[in-house]
């Protein structure tokens, strides 16, 4: 009896593996200041367990799945119920040109300064660059002490080993550690598109020289806890998308890097 209880105990620990994994949840608190004065703001939550990301955006309505283990990459749309899945990183095609084009080049270099956020120690780092034709300057507080900092940490060199030799080689990783405080200026730069006429494309810049959008991001809250397996995958009773509709409706907001931007080198 005391035999097949103990076999018992074993299986349900077995079981509880199977739909759980030890992970790391980040709360985010993002402030937008836009060129217009205004300010928006929205909460942002990321998921990490071993070489798996979700990111939780826009005030929960969108999610971002980036799976190392498999190399796909899914995008959720909650209030569509629909989602749309393709391979990280893209070989090729006019994807991994968009992808390749979006991916930050940005060199972080430590201040020697440190902050204490939410009991966390962190160093200050401060890095410059470009995504795509816009001008973009950071400065980051990251802790390697805070919970999960590892796991995160993990995931970043894992990533940047995937996108090796691919459109987004430039992605690379960020400092070690968790970022506790980001705040990401980005000033646009020139645009044009196929299919746009000079005159347009003239046009479209003017209205955007100058302009600039400052993102805070803050950490509010780290749980280190179970992540049910589900929780990186589409749910139940959302329809598949193909990627050019699904893309079509996302839009596009300034958002600072999630789980890791591009750099080069991070003198230390």
């Amino acid at each position: 009896m005391k035999k097949l209880s103990a076999l018992a105990a074993t299986a349900l620990i077995l079981a509880g593996a199977a739909v759980a994994q030890a992970g790391v949840v980040v709360d985010e608190q993002q402030i937008v200041d836009q060129p217009n004065g205004g300010k928006l703001t929205r909460a942002r939550t990321v998921l990490i367990e071993g070489n798996r990301q979700k990111s939780i955006i826009d005030n929960g309505s969108r999610s971002i799945i980036t799976n190392l283990n498999d190399g796909t990459m899914t995008i959720i749309d909650k209030p569509r119920k629909s989602y749309v899945e393709f391979p990280f990183p893209p070989r090729s095609g006019p994807l991994a040109a968009m992808q390749g084009n979006m991916m930050p080049t940005i060199s972080f270099k430590k201040t020697g300064a440190h902050e204490t956020i939410l009991s966390y120690s962190c160093d200050v780092y401060t890095g410059s660059g470009t995504v795509g034709t816009n001008a973009v300057k950071m400065t980051g507080c990251f802790s390697t002490t805070a919970p999960g900092a590892n796991d995160y940490t993990d995931f970043q060199h894992e990533m940047a080993r995937k996108v090796k030799g691919t459109a987004m080689t430039n992605m690379g990783q960020m400092p070690d550690g968790m970022p506790l405080k980001l705040v990401v200026t980005t000033k646009m730069g020139n645009v044009s598109a196929p299919g746009m006429s000079p005159e347009q494309s003239a046009k479209i810049n003017r209205m955007l020289a100058n302009r600039e959008f400052v993102t805070n991001t803050e950490v509010t809250r780290i749980t280190t806890e179970n992540v049910p397996t589900d929780s990186f995958e589409a749910p139940a009773g959302y329809q598949k998308q193909q990627v050019p509709a699904m893309l079509g409706g996302m839009g596009a907001h300034p958002q600072p890097p999630a789980g890791g931007g591009a750099t080069q080198k991070v003198p230390q």
